[in-house]
């Protein structure tokens, strides 16, 4: 009798194509011990394994391995994350989450795989058309200061507003904050309140920020396109502080945006050219950091080697990355002098100021930043800095996921504003303008007396300029 031929099983075709598509090895890493799970805000908010860190890789491992093909609910399980990246910090195996989840978005938008709703193409084409050019953020944000004036603020905050407007409407214009008319946005503005014997100067390439003195390092600073326009003071503050711990500072106006919301939301051609554009801006060898002031950003910033590590910007994109630092890792190393204002309660000017830290998910997880923030806080004096419970679990902001996912959102920030209401705090930092947005949002829609503030805003208090002596920024 003669032997039967064995049968052989023909590997499926992977449904991702060659470009830019997730790496089996990567894939392949997670050895499913289910630490992601609690540190997951959607799973543990739904308890449903397609919407775990583990779940959603088992899913882009079936695209790769042309087990599955795409749908609406596959898309929506990779939609629900919110790119937190908590998972990554707790995974033994060292999976890189969040790079895989925007290779795989990026495949899916790319390809057209993603049912498209007004939603999506209106955000794409923000993306594409608006937020990567300067000129057209500061526009867009001289529209909405225009919003805010009294008639037309009174109006959106109408019932007929809310009936006729879609809700991402009404909770984008109740989380701007007052926003700054055109020329109080330019850093320009920061040379009269420098420090004695410091000064800037205006090159056609820069703006450049001389300490007093020998400079002790020389660093460059990413303005961030919605810090520039949204929280221009955070960016002022962030170069006077920076100044007075000795840098100089160099600000090229050939930067451009971050590329973070175009990664995470699929758009990784547009962050690709992004990231090129900002590698060249920041060019120089002869500068020791690169300074930011958004988590968010800093995040994107630090990983554009991956962005690029394929082409003729590679070796350049790996140094760029490898010098990016957060504002309060670069204070902290070269050193502020001694703080010359006390910090009080606004409650009780006999009290300490209390301080609640708010870790931002792309700074503690994406950056692995945590100490440096709350070591410059714990040396201001009349600060009492406390931490809030769980300080590094995701808000629910997560760039404009609190407007594509208001629900799951707004679960998120509820926990968080419990966990600060029980802290008791007069002022929540939070590096990340995200967050700021967010929760301050959320604050005050429960109406709690605290006030929300960036890591700048609090030190500067604290290293008063001449005119802020008498008001601090609020």
């Amino acid at each position: 009798m003669s032997a039967q031929p064995e049968s052989v099983t023909t590997p499926a075709r992977s449904w991702f194509d060659s470009e830019d598509a997730p790496g089996r090895r990567d894939l392949e890493t997670c050895i499913h011990c289910g630490l992601c799970l609690t540190a997951c805000p959607t799973y543990r908010e739904l308890k449903i394994e397609p919407d775990s860190p583990r779940g959603r890789l088992y899913l882009m491992r079936g695209l790769n391995e042309g087990r599955i093909a795409p749908s609406d609910p596959l898309v929506e399980h990779l939609d629900n994350c919110l790119g937190c990246r908590a998972c990554e910090t707790v995974c033994p195996a060292g999976v890189p989450y969040g790079r895989l989840l925007e290779e795989t978005r990026g495949q899916l938008d790319r390809r057209r795989a993603t049912r498209e709703t007004p939603m999506r193409a209106l955000g794409r084409w923000t993306l594409r058309h608006v937020v990567p050019r300067r000129e057209r953020m500061h526009v867009i944000a001289d529209l909405l200061r225009l919003g805010q004036w009294s008639p037309i603020a009174a109006l959106m905050r109408s019932d007929w507003a809310r009936r006729l407007l879609p809700p991402f409407a009404i909770q984008g214009f109740a989380m701007t904050p007052p926003l700054e008319p055109r020329d109080a946005r330019s850093l320009e503005r920061v040379a009269p309140r420098l420090p004695a014997g410091a000064r800037m100067e205006a090159t056609e390439a820069a703006l450049v920020f001389l300490p007093a003195g020998t400079a002790k390092t020389r660093v460059w600073f990413f303005t961030s396109c919605v810090m520039e326009v949204m929280f221009p003071r955070v960016n002022h503050e962030a170069v006077r502080l920076l100044v007075l711990a000795g840098c100089r500072v160099e600000v090229p106006r050939a930067q451009t945006c971050c590329g973070a919301l175009h990664a995470h939301a699929g758009l990784r051609r547009e962050a690709r050219v992004l990231a090129r554009t900002n590698v060249a801006a920041f060019a120089d060898a002869g500068y020791d950091f690169v300074v930011h002031d958004s988590a968010g950003c800093g995040a994107t910033l630090r990983e554009c080697g991956h962005l690029l590590d394929d082409g003729p910007d590679a070796e350049r994109a790996a140094r760029f990355a490898a010098i990016t630092r957060d504002l309060s890792q670069v204070l902290a190393a070269v050193g502020l002098p001694d703080a010359p204002a006390s910090l009080r309660s606004p409650r009780d000017p006999s009290r300490p100021l209390r301080v609640a830290y708010h870790d931002p998910c792309h700074l503690a997880h994406g950056q692995g930043v945590r100490a440096e923030p709350r070591a410059l806080l714990r040396r201001l004096p009349g600060a009492d800095v406390v931490d809030l419970a769980n300080a590094d679990w995701c808000c629910g902001s997560a760039g404009v996921y609190n407007l594509t996912h208001p629900v799951m959102a707004d679960a998120q920030l509820e926990k968080k504003l419990d966990t600060v209401e029980r802290a008791a705090p007069d002022v929540v930092v939070a590096s990340n303008p995200g967050c700021l947005l967010h929760m301050r949002r959320g604050a005050a829609a429960r109406g709690l007396d605290v006030r929300m503030a960036h890591i700048a805003e609090v030190l500067g208090e604290a290293y008063p300029a001449p005119e802020m002596a008498r008001a601090p920024a609020r």
